[in-house]
């Protein structure tokens, strides 16, 4: 039977030693027709047995890419110990590693084109690892209006490359494995848009919490833009549903301060920075 093709593609750079986030991560994933892609940072000379391993953890179809090979939906694919591997027109293409001084970055190489092949549909991931690798292909995801996500870089064993992407300032969601899969189900149903009437009067109910209780006033912000802050920041607390997340507000004013952080952006480096420009202008178009 002809397998349809997945409506996101769920890419996670992690290093050769995130087997257990990974194996945490899979463990909750659904069959709900997205694909994932898997980069990790391996030696060339370096044999994985992450395929039989992954397969123990998912419901998934779990395969090593090869050249060529046409991604579907419900299905796991895996970068080969010694490729750099790009996506386009849906299909996965392999080259060599070369022989050089410094990091092979097969992270940002893969991000890059996983932007320009599914842009909006477009989700990246940062586990946990050495370097910066991954950060440059977080920003070419954000600008093509993708979402991304990463790891508590304080509960990482290498927390370099989640603090990098996180340094950024544009990751959606900074959660524990166990946690992203809920995450992309939420962002994928809901989007960044105020989605339902329940959610449309939590949100607005939100905002006259925080100015009742500070001196600021968000009604005039984008509704977008707050909506996936709030949601953003309700996932984090562990609520999926904005009013109940609105009930907790309610009793927790330390959290109503965390929340109107999370609003503010800072004008003059907002307006200096043309990248955050476009990335806001996402928002706007969707």
């Amino acid at each position: 039977m002809l397998q349809a093709g997945p409506h996101h593609i769920i890419a996670i750079g992690a290093s050769a030693g995130g087997m257990e986030e990974l194996n945490t991560f899979f463990d909750h994933t659904p069959l709900d027709g997205v694909s994932y892609v898997i980069i990790q940072h391996l030696s060339s000379d370096f044999k994985s047995r992450m395929v039989e391993l992954l397969a123990r953890h998912s419901k998934l179809v779990v395969k090593e890419a090869e050249n060529g090979m046409l991604v579907q939906a419900n299905e796991v694919y895996l970068i080969p110990n010694d490729k750099y591997m790009t996506i386009s027109g849906n299909k996965l293409y392999l080259t060599n590693k070369t022989k050089i001084k410094g990091p092979h970055l097969t992270i940002n190489t893969f991000f890059k084109s996983l932007a320009l092949d599914y842009g909006k549909k477009a989700i990246g991931i940062i586990l946990s690892g050495l370097g910066s690798d991954g950060t440059e292909g977080i920003k070419a995801i954000k600008k093509a209006c993708g979402m991304v996500m990463a790891r508590t870089p304080e509960t990482s064993g290498f927390a370099s490359m989640p603090s990098h992407a996180v340094a950024t300032g544009l990751i959606d969601f900074i959660l524990e494995p166990a946690q992203m899969p809920v995450a992309i189900e939420d962002y994928i149903r809901y989007g960044i848009d105020v989605s339902t009437e329940d959610d449309g009067k939590a949100i607005k109910a939100i905002i006259e919490l925080i100015r009742t209780n500070s001196p600021l006033d968000f009604s005039d912000y984008k509704m977008p833009t707050i909506t996936r802050r709030t949601k953003r920041r309700a996932l984090a607390a562990n609520f999926s549903s904005l009013s109940h997340y609105f009930e907790y507000l309610k009793k927790n004013p330390g959290e109503v301060e965390l929340l109107a952080k999370e609003f503010l952006i800072s004008v003059t480096s907002f307006f200096r920075d043309k990248q955050a420009f476009d990335i806001i202008n996402c928002t706007s178009s969707n």
